[in-house]
């Protein structure tokens, strides 16, 4: 047999212990457990190890990622126009998103500790320039086809133009003599990132399939400022691999279940030491007899299937983490600065009004959005020196928000790619949408003894004009596809102006295709009318007899009000005649009756 003699390595233990607590104890002053701990025991290592790793190593991080970004990547700015008649539905969006996550690279130890090479991020932003709106992609520039083919691919009649940087028409610091700011960042307010915030699934009706775009509410209110004020959103966006939350997501989905965690693989001396214990326990039980645990009485019983005894609220959790971690995810950090002129500061509009639109994608049971005052706000400062923190607030959140810096701020935290089309997309020109199944209902024979009353005005079939206004509403009141903003910052005003005809040629292509697509509506709808004609009347034709028996049911409803009223005093007084008869026979006069 083997044997192993641990006694030299154990002896060496126990008189290292023992003569490292009789220096620290016999030591005379404070500065000479000082002096063993750095020099005797070589404690100046772990102070080097921590300095090194604390504030050496993220400085040369953050020194080695600015260069090779400063050497190797261009950033572009696109300004997108989507015309008004747009038809796609915010999956369309969804399906962008998840095209861009074609950026996400492979980086090697070499590229990112020594090179400096990281994951590039995007930026989508909504900037509203005196109530001229505008959607805009921040991309770096050798990904500019990308982003072009992502949004063309869904979106064939837009608009891409490449355009300044939008930030630099306001001043940079602050306080100063003519602008003020006010600006957050948004973060998620439940812990647990694997709960989605409420997406454009939750807000169409089910039953009558009407979609309430949340975004045609930012959009209003980003409209209504007037000369003078801005108002930026900002979402940076880093894909995400795309097993990002496998490991995580499974982990909360055990915790809701109370499954408990899967034993971790253990090395060699962890086998040696549980064969040990399993040794020891069983040469304990064959001296001793089985523990408690062991003999069935005590015994815990298996865990039965969890699902059973969960609270609605769990099941529909579970189902949303589980939605949420089988899409594919970006690294997200929300940005919002309202700057204006002071003399035309309107915070009500600005600032309560657009952490109210934010508040649309709140899902209490799930996940949402909440401005992040305390570390972020401008205006979080309410003691010491006031003023002074709140200038260095507003200079560090507006150079954070210029330079769409990934790590300023809040941490940035997984949006999957159905939460961000809900947060980020153009609006669809329909209300109606399809997107949820349709609810089925069972038709059936009106009841026996269903009563005839008077009739109100009698429904009547819908106009051809209601159909199709109903089919082509369109969210009205804010335009998002004007040229206000790239006459203002496109990189080449002249290229722009000269392809206005092209494009307004386009634009009424597109309009004929409406005015066309309207007809054919049209044109259905008569046929469709005159089609339910002709049944109605073949089906006259062939039973006379139940036309009848409609007719004369039809009179009995719509009776007269005289002959109701006739009617009606006649059950009166027969009533009347009945209590009278009882009230003869010495049956009490209040009892009442069943008529």
């Amino acid at each position: 047999m083997f044997v192993i003699d641990l006694s030299p390595i154990i002896s060496f233990i126990s008189q290292f212990v023992n003569q490292v607590a009789y220096d620290f104890t016999t030591a005379p002053t404070a500065y000479a457990v000082v002096w063993l701990f750095l020099f005797k025991y070589w404690g100046w290592l772990l102070i080097v190890y921590v300095f090194i790793v604390e504030l050496i190593f993220p400085e040369y991080m953050d020194y080695i990622q600015n260069r090779w970004f400063a050497q190797t990547v261009k950033m572009t700015y696109l300004a997108i126009d989507v015309p008004k008649m747009n038809e796609q539905s915010v999956q369309a969006m969804e399906n962008f998103f998840d095209h861009l996550q074609g950026a996400h690279a492979t980086i090697n130890k070499w590229e990112k500790y020594i090179v400096g090479v990281f994951q590039l991020s995007f930026s989508c932003e909504i900037v509203s320039i005196e109530g001229n709106v505008q959607f805009i992609i921040r991309t770096p520039s050798h990904w500019r086809n990308l982003v072009e083919a992502a949004v063309w691919s869904q979106f064939p009649d837009a608009e891409i133009t490449e355009v300044e940087d939008y930030t630099h028409s306001v001043p940079r610091w602050y306080p100063n003599d003519t602008h003020d700011i006010w600006g957050c960042e948004f973060t998620l307010s439940n812990k647990n990132v694997y709960l989605p915030i409420k997406t454009y699934t939750k807000f169409e009706h089910r039953f009558s399939e009407v979609f309430v775009d949340p975004m045609a509410a930012m959009l209003e209110n980003m409209s209504q400022i007037g000369p003078g004020e801005q108002m930026w959103l900002q979402i940076l966006i880093r894909p995400l691999a795309v097993d990002w939350g496998r490991e995580g997501g499974e982990k909360v989905i055990n915790k809701i279940l109370k499954i408990p965690p899967e034993e971790k693989k253990k090395g060699i001396l962890g086998g040696m030491a549980e064969m040990g214990t399993g040794i020891a326990s069983e040469f304990s039980n064959q001296i001793l007899g089985p523990s408690t645990d062991e003999t069935g009485n005590n015994k815990k019983e298996d865990q039965p299937f969890r699902m059973m005894n969960l609270t609605p609220g769990q099941k529909e959790q579970l189902e949303l983490i589980e939605r949420k971690i089988s899409k594919l995810a970006f690294n997200t950090k929300i940005r919002y600065i309202y700057v204006a002129e002071k003399d035309k500061m309107n915070k009500s509009l600005g600032v309560n009004g657009m952490v109210g639109v934010i508040k649309q994608w709140s899902d209490m049971n799930a996940n949402s959005l909440k401005p992040d005052l305390k570390p972020t706000g401008t205006n979080a400062p309410q003691y010491i020196l006031i003023e002074y923190r709140r200038n260095t607030r507003r200079n560090w959140l507006l150079g954070g928000y210029i330079s769409r810096d990934g790590v300023m701020g809040d941490p940035a935290k997984p949006m999957c790619s159905e939460e961000l089309a809900s947060l980020w997309h153009f609006p669809s020109m329909y209300v109606k949408s399809p997107l949820l199944r349709k609810t089925e209902f069972r038709k059936a024979a009106a009841p026996a003894d269903l009563p005839f009353g008077v009739a109100t005005q009698a429904a009547r079939p819908k106009q051809v004009s209601e159909v199709i206004a109903e089919k082509t509403q369109v969210v009205p009141s804010f335009d998002y596809d004007n040229d206000t903003f790239e006459m203002q910052f496109a990189k080449d005003k002249e290229a722009f102006k000269k392809g206005r005809p092209a494009r307004e040629e386009k634009l009424k292509e597109v309009a004929k295709e409406d005015a066309v697509r309207l007809e054919k509506i049209k044109k259905t709808e008569m046929e469709a009318i005159k089609a339910d004609k002709k049944t109605k009347d073949k089906n006259t034709k062939k039973s006379p007899l139940k036309e009848a028996d409609k007719t004369e049911a039809e009179k009995s409803s719509f009776a007269p009000a005289s002959a109701k009223t006739s009617k009606s005093s006649a059950f009166a007084k027969a009533g009347a005649d009945r209590t009278e008869g009882k009230e003869k026979s010495g049956i009490p006069g209040n009892l009442p009756f069943i008529d």
